[in-house]
């Protein structure tokens, strides 16, 4: 049975016949404020393409789309690409079932203000934000990878989770999750009803009461961890609070490209687990990246991480942070003393500073190469420049590069085709 106040709790789906239709919602995996930095034609706005579509019954938005399955290369509404029906409705909320992307639609808006503030900075070489500010980018972002197709139906799975299986089945349990997807649900619920600093600052607690070397057990699956009272606090924090924020720019006349899966896509190996970097693609000439900490331990005299990636020889230290009244970070004696201050009304005021790292070409193609490789074969991918997309596939089939997607030959043939 759910525990009593468990922030966890959910129910079943229950949904009234006649609310069924009426709400139905097509959710994108890549925001649509993504979308438009790809699109093809002039971009407008909301109140232009609301008349637009009142006037003609015509979505005005679109985007270069190479359909894998279908072998086809065409031009797709925005409206219709990168998402998928319903995917995250609130069943236990039969008054809205899509209060749960009501909520997220909030975190997305203050997110989107934040890359474009990012991409106005992009002349400058360096991008300045508040704590805040970047704690809310960082919360979407993790929520944006957390909440895909793929991972709703695996994640809470034990049978696809063997080395988290006890742990998941426990957590499972304890808060009255009957299937994996309710888990999932359940736990999206939560990071969206609790601010960043709520999370950590949880994480912290359970840190500190167990110690870091036990929590790193559970993560590699040492232990059971049974005794975790919040096992996504501990994910978010591991991610969060494990990574820093790098910016990547293309090189001059080369663009990012996207696939269905490059907005938050796992790259590299550290120590034998997975997701040395997370890499977020945001334009055609911006993609943000989180990379673990323990890379900083690389070139200096101490034992280095055994690391596998294709990146992690794109260098950037992460941003330079203006504590507000104070010189140093204050207060790191515990985990929870760091998050209390993190948390504070003085924090608010910190600034970080980031260096936005222009790529070389072979750079960006580095990149890109890691995102082509993982296209799979019911998969897509968008691009803002025919050309630049023509060239990035040829470089793709350079033979000095190990290449797994076998489908980017018949790919440059549609772009061939069409220029």
């Amino acid at each position: 049975m759910p525990e009593r106040n468990s922030p966890f709790q959910h129910q079943p789906c229950h949904r009234r016949k006649d609310k069924g239709k009426k709400s139905d919602q097509y959710h994108h995996y890549v925001p649509r404020f993504i979308l438009r930095r790809y699109q093809v034609g002039p971009v407008r706005s909301k109140a232009e393409r609301r008349r637009f579509f009142r006037k003609t019954g015509v979505d005005p938005e679109y985007v270069h789309y190479w359909d894998v399955a279908q072998g086809t290369l065409d031009v797709r509404p925005i409206g219709q690409v990168f998402g998928t029906q319903n995917l995250y409705r609130d069943c236990k909320n039969t008054e809205n079932v899509n209060a749960i992307e009501q909520k997220l639609s909030m975190l997305e808006g203050r997110a989107a203000a934040v890359i474009g503030n990012l991409h106005t900075a992009l002349p400058t070489n360096k991008f300045s934000v508040k704590r805040r500010q970047l704690e809310d980018l960082r919360k979407f972002l993790f929520i944006m990878q957390y909440r895909n197709v793929a991972i709703k139906d695996s994640y809470f799975d034990e049978d696809l989770n063997p080395r988290m299986g006890k742990c998941i089945m426990h957590y499972r349990q304890t808060h009255g999750f009957e299937t994996p997807v309710e888990a999932w649900l359940g736990t999206l619920q939560y990071y969206l009803d609790n601010s960043h600093s709520q999370i950590m600052t949880q994480a912290a607690e359970i840190t500190d009461k167990y110690g870091l070397e036990y929590m790193k057990k559970i993560l590699r699956g040492h232990t059971s961890g049974t005794e975790i009272e919040n096992l996504p606090a501990i994910s978010y924090q591991s991610n969060c609070g494990n990574k820093y924020t790098c910016i990547w720019q293309a090189a001059e006349g080369e663009e990012f490209v996207l696939t269905h899966n490059g907005f938050g896509l796992w790259e590299g190996i550290i120590n034998g687990l997975p997701c040395l970097h997370d890499v977020f693609v945001v334009s055609p000439h911006v993609v943000i990246v989180f990379r673990h900490k323990a890379t900083l331990q690389l070139g200096i005299n101490m034992p280095a991480p055994i690391v596998t990636s294709a990146l992690v020889q794109i260098e950037q230290p992460p941003p330079e942070v203006e504590y507000r009244g104070c010189s140093i970070f204050p207060g790191q004696d515990t985990c929870t003393k760091m998050e209390t201050y993190r948390s504070s009304k003085q924090a608010e005021e910190d600034v970080f500073h980031f260096d936005v790292k222009r790529l070389t070409a072979t750079e960006t193609m580095l990149v890109n190469h890691v995102f082509l490789d993982n296209v799979l074969h019911d998969g897509s991918i968008t691009f803002a420049s025919k050309a630049c997309m023509l060239r990035t596939a040829r470089t793709y089939l350079n033979p000095l590069y190990f290449q797994r997607n076998r489908k980017v030959p018949d790919f440059i043939k549609l772009l061939e085709d069409t220029l």
